[in-house]
């Protein structure tokens, strides 16, 4: 996995990009339902904590009403993070992302810039750019949802809608791509992890192919 327009292009159309929802997250703790869950969900994240979760995706094709869907877990730190699904292994830390391919038994390696990549959920959580904005906020008692739309003509998604649960737990996300392809994801078991030197490790099989697009 390349995070360029291109590689993106290319991911999306080969696991018809439930990636696109898994980038976008949050982080947690047990609030009042007046203060703004998305902001202190970015404080932690910011100061070392990881979120962890399963997550069930389903991507809804706007032309065929096609469904597909996808599961695995989740790890976010700040501008960090891992997915693990059946087929494959996603690893960033920052530096490179790492992709294993564990039917193909090869792996991607390339170097990482999140203003390049639209799935980094620094775009989301307001670290990095200005890609996406928040426009409309409802909040109730045990929970509050947040509207983004994107800025950029270019960017991958149009409407994002996240959903968070008064103990900052992320329980929902949707989004709506240029497409109008609809993506959502609904997550499970989520807690807040100390970070871990190897959590955004990849370790390597021996027998792999390694695809190293850094010298290309």
């Amino acid at each position: 996995m390349i995070f360029k327009r291109s590689s993106v292009d290319y991911f999306c159309a080969s696991r018809r990009c439930w990636l696109s929802l898994m980038m976008m997250l949050f982080w947690g703790g047990s609030l009042l339902a007046q203060e703004n869950y998305l902001s202190l969900i970015q404080e932690k994240i910011r100061n070392g904590e990881v979120l962890s979760a399963q997550f069930n995706h389903e991507f809804t094709d706007a032309y065929t009403q096609e469904k597909s869907q996808n599961e695995g877990s989740i790890w976010i730190g700040w501008q960090q993070y891992r997915i693990e699904t059946a087929g494959q292994i996603i690893v960033v830390d920052g530096t490179l992302s790492k992709v294993l391919d564990r039917s193909r038994n090869r792996v991607i390696i390339s170097e990482y810039d999140s203003e390049l990549d639209d799935f980094a959920p620094s775009k989301i959580i307001g670290g990095l750019g200005n890609t996406y904005q928040v426009v409309d906020t409802k909040k109730r008692l045990n929970f509050q949802e947040y509207n983004l739309q994107s800025s950029d003509p270019f960017s991958t998604f149009e409407q994002i809608s996240i959903r968070i649960d008064s103990e900052l737990k992320p329980s929902s996300l949707t989004a709506l791509d240029m497409g109008a392809n609809r993506m959502q994801t609904s997550f499970s078991d989520v807690e807040y992890i100390p970070i871990s030197v190897h959590l955004f490790e990849l370790i390597i099989p021996e027998d792999a192919e390694i695809v190293d697009m850094r010298y290309e």
